[in-house]
C-alpha cells in the first residue's frame, strides 16, 4: 500500500468492499480514480469509507428478499449498534416494486420503522453510478475534514537525495501512528523538521498541517501522552 500511496499525486481515499458485493460499484469507484479499494469480509455493512462511514447497499429486489427472509432487520441492527456512523441506499427505481409482492404501504412502513426505531438513514438512488455519487457525497458530509481539503492538493516536493536514508527511518517511526501514513508523515516532518519537532508541537500546530484531522490528532496525542 505504502509503494501506492508513493505513486500516487494526491492523498487516496480508502474503501473497503464486502466480498460478497457484485463489481458494480467497484467497477464506478474506480473509474472516478484517486481511490484504494480492497475487499474483505465485513461484518456489517457493504461499504466502509475510511473508517468513518458505512454504507448497506440493497437494490429493490434484494430489499425486499431481506425482509421475508428476516436478514433487513438483523442488518440494520449491527448499523445502529456500530460505532461507525452508517446508512442503508436503497437502489433502484419505483417500478421495480411492482415486480415484488409487497405493497406499497408495507414497503413505507419497513422504511419509516426503519428511520424511525433504529435511527438510521435510507436513501433512494436509480442506478450504481449515481448509489457511487451519494456514497461519496455522503462521506465528504460526515467527514469534519473536507475530502478536497483532506486529500486533494499536490504532494510535497520530495526531499534531497542525500536525506533519503534518515527520511525513510523517520517516515517508519511516524507512520505507525493511527491515522498517520506516509504522506501525512511526510507533511509532518516538513512542517516540524525532525521527530523532535513532531512530537513537541501542540494540537493546534498539528490542525494546520493539510491533511491531518481533529480525530486523528486527538488520537496522536493520546498515544504520545501515556
Amino acid at each position: 500500500m505504502s509503494r501506492l500511496l508513493k505513486s500516487s499525486y494526491y492523498y487516496p481515499l480508502l474503501i473497503t468492499i464486502d466480498d460478497r458485493e457484485p463489481p458494480a460499484l467497484e467497477e464506478a469507484f474506480s473509474k472516478m480514480g484517486n481511490m484504494i479499494i480492497h475487499r474483505q469480509r465485513l461484518t456489517a455493512g457493504d461499504y466502509l469509507f475510511d473508517g468513518d462511514l458505512l454504507v448497506e447497499r440493497k437494490t429493490i429486489p434484494d430489499f425486499c428478499t431481506s425482509i421475508k427472509d428476516g436478514r433487513l432487520f438483523q442488518q440494520t441492527k449491527k448499523l445502529a449498534m456500530g460505532k461507525v456512523p452508517a446508512c442503508i441506499i436503497l437502489e433502484g427505481r419505483k417500478r421495480d416494486f411492482k415486480e415484488t409482492d409487497f405493497l406499497p404501504q408495507a414497503i413505507q412502513g419497513i422504511l419509516l420503522s426503519i428511520c424511525l426505531s433504529f435511527r438510521i438513514p435510507i436513501l433512494r438512488t436509480k442506478n450504481t453510478q449515481e448509489s457511487a455519487a451519494v456514497m461519496l457525497q455522503c462521506f465528504k458530509q460526515l467527514s469534519k475534514d473536507k475530502l478536497e481539503e483532506q486529500r486533494f492538493f499536490p504532494r510535497p516536493v520530495p526531499f534531497k537525495r542525500r536525506r533519503q536514508v534518515l527520511l525513510k527511518q523517520r517516515i517508519h517511526i511516524l507512520e505507525g501512528f493511527p491515522g498517520i501514513g506516509v504522506d501525512r508523515a511526510e507533511r509532518l516532518l516538513m512542517k516540524f523538521g525532525n521527530l523532535h519537532g513532531v512530537f513537541m508541537a501542540g494540537n493546534e500546530e498539528l490542525l494546520k498541517v493539510p491533511g491531518l484531522g481533529k480525530k486523528t490528532v486527538e488520537r496522536f496525542m493520546e498515544i504520545l501522552k501515556k
